[in-house]
């Protein structure tokens, strides 16, 4: 903390924990002696300056134990989240644990925010995410894909201005021309008006070279950040291609983490067949579906039956 105080001066601190000869919601301030013995040996590398303002900013608060803050936010989550019982809030305890820490770990700290309703459309992405599942298993995946189609379905005349990523996995079964059909739909539907074209990422068990080869010889044309033969990838390219205008962009599943801080994606969409996966983009709304193959997307997008 004094690192971060020497850094940034308009910082402020707390620390909370728990002593059971300490009233909660008691607070002390350190004493500049106490300061110089935290420090040890790196006293030395802050002024007495910086270190006077920093007992100004930093003060330590007595929390209540464990176990009664756990049973404080499962209430709050009960109330807020409207959990229909304990165990359901203690799902959405986990969830949310998960989602904070994945924060925590990927984002510097000045960019580690997050509203309540950030929370709520994490909550129920989760909750759909089960819904679903069961629904699928119960109803049958023709119904299923209905459900989905129903909530992809454009409730205006115009697709919203947003970039959007959506990685598709693939197994051994999948046929190239399956892609092809799959990148042409998703095209169709979200390349209108403002709206940019979709990033598309195909993983799994696909050699993305001969799709590449079958989307040109269907006359699919697309941006893969390449601008030429043997040239090297070039993530500033597929960002802002030189020749604008083809409507797709093709990306190797592999580098999409080169493409995060240098590109704001607001969806990212997985459809996948075994297990989902993790976005690179933390900030984007992400939404998981399985299907049983990608051409399920041409029922969910393009309306096939």
């Amino acid at each position: 903390m004094m690192a971060q105080y020497a850094a940034d001066e308009g910082a402020r601190f707390a620390l909370y924990c728990h002593f059971p000869d300490r009233v909660p919601g008691e607070s002390v301030r350190l004493t500049r002696e106490e300061l110089e013995t935290s420090l040890g040996n790196t006293s030395g590398d802050y002024s007495d300056e910086t270190k006077d303002w920093f007992l100004k900013s930093f003060e330590v608060i007595f929390a209540p134990d464990f176990t009664a803050q756990f049973r404080s936010v499962i209430d709050q989550l009960t109330r807020v989240l409207r959990a229909r019982n304990e165990a359901e809030a203690l799902c959405w305890h986990a969830v949310i644990h998960g989602h904070l820490r994945d924060i925590v770990l990927t984002r510097a700290p000045g960019e580690r925010k997050i509203s309540l309703g950030d929370l709520k459309d994490l909550v129920h992405e989760a909750r759909a995410a089960v819904f679903e599942a069961s629904y699928a298993q119960i109803c049958g995946h023709a119904k299923y894909l209905k459900l989905l189609r129903d909530h992809y379905k454009s409730r205006t005349a115009n697709v919203p201005d947003r970039e959007r990523l959506f990685v598709i996995e693939c197994d051994e079964t999948t046929h190239t021309l399956e892609l092809v059909d799959v990148v042409t739909c998703l095209r169709g539907r979200y390349y209108l008006g403002d709206s940019p074209p979709p990033y598309i990422a195909f993983r799994g068990r696909i050699d993305l070279r001969v799709v590449k080869h079958a989307l040109w010889r269907e006359r699919v044309f697309f941006h893969d950040g390449f601008d030429y033969g043997g040239a090297k990838f070039s993530p500033e390219s597929l960002i802002s291609p030189p020749l604008p205008g083809y409507g797709v962009k093709l990306v190797d599943f592999g580098v999409l983490a080169d493409l995060a801080g240098l590109v704001k994606i607001h969806e990212v969409h997985d459809f996948y067949l075994t297990d989902p996966t993790k976005s690179p983009f933390p900030s984007a709304r992400a939404r998981h579906a399985a299907v049983e193959a990608p051409s399920d997307l041409q029922v969910i997008f393009g309306g096939r039956t």
